[in-house]
C-alpha cells in the first residue's frame, strides 16, 4: 500500500493552445473596429475595449467557432454536463503604459483570451491565486526559497500571439501594463456559458 506524504486538495487549470488563425486579418478586423466605435471602459485603465462583439462576420465567427471547440475540450476536463457556447466576445487594444486591472468574470463558466499582437514587453496576464492575502499574511512573502504552485500569490502566463487561454470565470486575473512605446498589444476576450 502506497503511504502518500502530500495530496493535492484544489487545483486550477488553465488551458493553453496555440491556435492557426489569420491573426494579420484579425489585427485588421480589430483596428477597423477601433477607427468606427468609441468603446467602453470596464477594467481597462487606458487603451481600447470594444462593446460586444456580434456574429455575422467571417472574421469574427472563425474565431468564436475555434474559441467553442477548444472550449468544449476544456470543459470535458472540467467533467462538465453541457457543452459550452458563447456568450460575449470583445477585443481589447493597449498601447503604452495601458493595462486591465484585477478581476473576474461573472455569469458565465469559463472566460479566456484570445492573444492578436504581443510585441516585445507587451505585458503578460497574471492570475491571483484566491488565497493570495493568506499567503501575504500568514506566512509572507520572505518565507520560500522560490515560489511555486503550492506557495504563488499570482502566477503569469507569457502573453503569446495567436494562443488561446481558457480558465474558470471566477479566477482573478490582471493584464500588465504594456511597456512597448512602440506596439499596441491586441487582444480578444471572451466568456462561455
Amino acid at each position: 500500500m502506497e503511504n502518500k506524504l502530500i495530496q493535492d486538495i484544489f487545483k486550477i487549470s488553465i488551458y493553453k493552445r496555440k491556435l492557426s488563425l489569420n491573426i494579420k486579418e484579425i489585427e485588421n478586423y480589430c483596428y477597423q473596429l477601433k477607427d468606427k466605435n468609441k468603446g467602453r471602459v470596464r477594467t481597462n485603465v487606458g487603451g481600447w475595449q470594444s462593446n460586444n462583439l456580434l456574429k455575422g462576420n467571417k472574421t469574427v465567427d472563425n474565431l468564436i467557432s475555434s474559441i467553442v471547440d477548444n472550449s468544449n475540450e476544456f470543459a470535458k476536463h472540467l467533467d462538465f454536463k453541457k457543452k459550452l457556447s458563447m456568450d460575449n466576445i470583445w477585443i481589447n487594444i493597449n498601447s503604452y503604459k495601458d493595462f486591465n486591472k484585477t478581476h473576474c468574470h461573472s455569469d458565465c463558466l469559463i472566460s479566456g483570451v484570445y492573444y492578436v499582437k504581443t510585441p516585445k514587453n507587451c505585458g503578460n496576464i497574471t492570475f491571483v491565486n484566491n488565497n493570495s492575502d493568506n499567503i501575504y499574511n500568514c506566512w509572507g512573502i520572505h518565507q520560500f526559497n522560490n515560489y511555486n504552485n503550492y506557495n504563488s500569490p499570482e502566477w503569469f502566463i507569457p502573453s503569446l500571439e495567436n494562443h488561446l487561454y481558457l480558465f474558470p470565470n471566477w479566477l482573478n486575473h490582471y493584464v500588465q501594463p504594456n511597456m512597448n512605446e512602440k506596439e499596441d498589444r491586441i487582444s480578444i476576450s471572451f466568456n462561455l456559458l
